[in-house]
């Protein structure tokens, strides 16, 4: 049997050690938790109001991270921070260098006594998944040329078989699930609501604040498709200041790259506006090596992608209320070159598309009491053609179209350090496959409907234990899906003591599941696959340990996650009349992951982070009479067993370097595991920024150069990627205010 093993420095180190070791590492992170002496120094302050009364909640910004103040007002933060921000709902945001705060009171003034104009505020924000656990990526405003999966692909916990070229379909998986596990949200609303696999390649980073995420059992807080986990994608909001921002950015690259975005936000008085436009074209036939043939180069034809991507959110804002619409459109053409094996069946392939998303939410809040109700429309369509490729063997003509329309209510009470919210979702799915006959005139065409109701209950609680403090929050939901029942729940806990260091502990442990696609049960396919209207629900349970240590200058996490999945779906080959592809529940599967992740600041200017992934996916499927089935204990397809990055950035105000390394070990590409994995590879990735500030203009030129060791590899069989590409843009901006 083929001993796996894993490069490290100038030895070789088996997988299973390797495990072993990171196994004693976290245990020894949690010892550290408890018995590391405390050494550095925070300094406490106490929030106030005008009349002198202690303020909660009150968020503050510091050199150490973000720190929340208590039922006196009393907050922590480092003895090195420069400047520390205070915000709370009703109260002016407050900035101050930490030198002039004298005796360490601050008192933050009301709104509407300091301005009597009126102010547009946006209501506090609050996650549509507070998990306790949730991890926060934030879009680089250093880099126009990077994508919205590219900032979660730079972490280890998420990996895609995806070609990440503009322009290519962008799926992820995260932690080892397949993609449609990760059930991901667009400001709290699902967008893959039917059980598919999200494109990220629709959300341009240009629209993007930060993204939320939440690792394992997640249909708590959201419901069908977290298994693996929710993305929550928080786009942005226009400014809270009065002013105009414009921005125009242009960018060119390898393989007839070229791009242009334009932004705009504007604020006036109660009335808030922010738009986005992208277009870009880029034709992508990059060169590649084929394994039949060593020693020549071949060229991936027939591979370009267009796209046009429109955003606007417009709020008006009133009191304490608020009034928001978001509308997102695109459109894209790609042309699909199909594997490299069979090119002249797909020459002439390309797949056309166009989606809409609207949203109209209301918010209002009256003391410790807030709601937040909103309806939303998401239409999603595409059609394929094939009809006049090289080798006509297999022609194929179909169209798709899919609508989601719905209504959510979010109403949540806090008080002191209690909360409880309350959540009532309703959704109505639409499914249209429609297949053309490729040798005549007509059209057969297949439907499918599903509608969801959920109800929803969260509650948490924040206490002290002795110099302990302690968070604990229950999460229930129940799902009505057509004619199934769906309960899921989701218990989590946290221990935190901050000193001189900050020592977390916490654990999850949940249930999840995700309905069957109405792609994979209404698809009629061709002559080599068809859908399956049977399929069951796949459901999930399984429990997440983390610890953390945080320093105001570093920061350390390790972590363990366990998955069991039942009721698994995936396409089987199956001879009935002739060879056909069809979806089946298969069985059981698990999946374990072992994390670790941290940062540093080295210093003002230099910082490195880095993660470790270990994940080990497999099938344990047994047949109906208990016996083991032809792939138990096998891995599961395009599951990387190893993920790990690491950078290194230098960067001011006005320059940044950041160099990347990612590293994604083997996987296998069939089911049986009978063909060898495909390699792992490595890719080191450089990025470039430069700002110049003339009056209100802003001059900023970047530059992306990917794969610089133009490493030639495969992460889908037949697949190529490409080697060395590079994209360079330059971006202009203006402000008023």
């Amino acid at each position: 049997m083929k001993r796996q093993e894993l490069e490290c420095g100038s030895g070789i180190l088996p997988l299973k050690l390797l495990k072993s070791r990171l196994k004693v590492l976290m245990a020894s992170l949690i010892l550290l938790l408890i018995m590391l002496p405390l050494s550095a120094k925070l300094i406490e302050l106490q929030v106030l109001d005008p009349e002198g009364k202690a303020l909660d909640n009150v968020r503050v910004t510091h050199a150490g991270g973000t720190a929340v103040s208590d039922s006196e007002g009393k907050v922590a933060v480092s003895s090195r921070s420069e400047r520390v921000s205070f915000s709370r709902l009703g109260y002016n945001d407050l900035s101050l260098s930490l030198k002039d705060i004298a005796q360490y009171t601050i008192v933050l003034q009301r709104a509407e006594l300091v301005h009597p104009l009126i102010r547009v505020r946006e209501l506090e924000y609050r996650s549509a998944t507070p998990a306790l656990d949730t991890e926060l990526i934030y879009s680089d405003t250093n880099s126009a040329t990077r994508s919205g999966a590219d900032l979660l692909l730079d972490t280890s916990s998420f990996s895609s078989s995806d070609n990440r070229l503009l322009g290519e379909r962008q799926t992820i998986s995260l932690l080892g699930s397949f993609s449609r596990h990760t059930l991901v949200l667009l400001d709290g609303v699902a967008l893959n609501a039917a059980g598919e696999a999200f494109d990220f390649s629709k959300i341009p980073a240009t629209q993007i604040e930060r993204i939320e995420i939440i690792k394992g059992n997640s249909s708590a807080y959201a419901g069908s498709a977290a298994i693996g986990g929710i993305v929550n994608i928080v786009t942005k909001s226009p400014l809270r200041a009065r002013g105009l921002d414009i921005n125009a950015h242009s960018s060119i690259g390898s393989y007839s790259m070229a791009r242009q975005q334009y932004e705009l936000s504007y604020l006036q008085k109660a009335w808030t506006l922010r738009v986005n436009y992208e277009h870009y074209f880029a034709r992508n036939d990059f060169s590649y090596d084929a394994w039949w043939d060593p020693g020549n180069s071949y060229s991936r034809k027939h591979n370009a992608k267009t796209a046009d991507n429109f955003f606007l959110k417009t709020a008006f804002h009133s009191g304490k209320q608020n009034l928001e619409y978001t509308l997102g459109l695109g459109s894209f053409i790609r042309q699909l070159p199909g594997p490299i094996n069979f090119p002249d069946l797909y020459d002439d392939s390309r797949l056309s598309g166009s989606h809409s998303y609207h949203t109209l939410k209301h918010q209002w809040q009256r003391g410790e009491l807030r709601n937040e109700a909103q309806i939303f429309h998401q239409s999603d369509g595409s059609s394929f053609r094939n009809l006049a490729s090289t080798n006509p063997l297999n022609p194929s003509h179909y169209a798709q179209a899919q609508i989601n329309i719905g209504v959510q209510d979010r109403l949540s009470w806090m008080w002191r350090q209690s909360s409880l919210e309350g959540i009532t979702e309703y959704k109505a799915l639409t499914y249209d496959f429609t297949q053309h006959n490729v040798y005549g005139s007509g059209s057969t065409t297949s439907k499918g409907e599903r509608d969801n109701f959920a109800l929803g209950l969260r509650a948490g609680q924040k206490y002290g234990l002795s110099f302990v403090q302690g968070y604990s929050q229950l999460s229930l939901r129940r799902d009505y899906a057509d004619s199934e029942v769906h309960d899921s729940w989701r218990a989590e806990q946290d221990f935190s003591y901050q000193a001189s260091l900050k020592y977390r502990l916490g654990a999850s442990y949940g249930t999840a599941f995700s309905l069957p696609s109405l792609y994979d049960m209404y698809w009629i396919g061709d002559s080599e696959t068809m859908g399956n209207p049977e399929l069951q629900s796949e459901i999930s349970e399984g429990y997440s340990l983390r610890a953390a240590l945080e320093h105001e200058n570093w920061q350390v996490q390790a972590a363990y996650h366990l998955n069991e999945i039942e009721n698994l779906i995936q396409w089987r080959q199956i001879f009935l009349f002739g060879s056909h592809w069809k979806p089946f529940n298969v069985g059981k599967a698990r999946i374990t992951n072992y994390e670790l992740s941290g940062q540093w600041q080295l210093s003002r200017l230099l910082s490195v982070k880095g993660g470790l992934t270990l994940t080990e996916a497999k099938d344990f499927s047994i047949k109906e009479d208990g016996s083991p089935s032809a792939t138990y204990g096998k891995h599961l397809t395009y599951t990387p067993r190893l993920k790990s990055q690491l950078a290194l950035k230098l960067a001011d105000e006005s320059r940044a370097v950041t160099i990347n390394w990612n590293h994604t070990g083997e996987q296998y590409s069939t089911v049986d595991n009978l063909i060898d994995p495909l390699p792992g590879f490595s890719n080191l990735d450089l990025d470039l920024m430069h700002k110049f500030r003339i009056y209100r203009f802003e001059l900023m030129l970047d530059a992306r150069l990917a794969n610089i060791l133009n490493q030639r590899y495969e992460i889908y069989a037949y697949i190529p990627q490409p080697g060395f590409n590079w994209a360079t843009g330059l971006k202009l901006s203006y402000s008023l205010r």
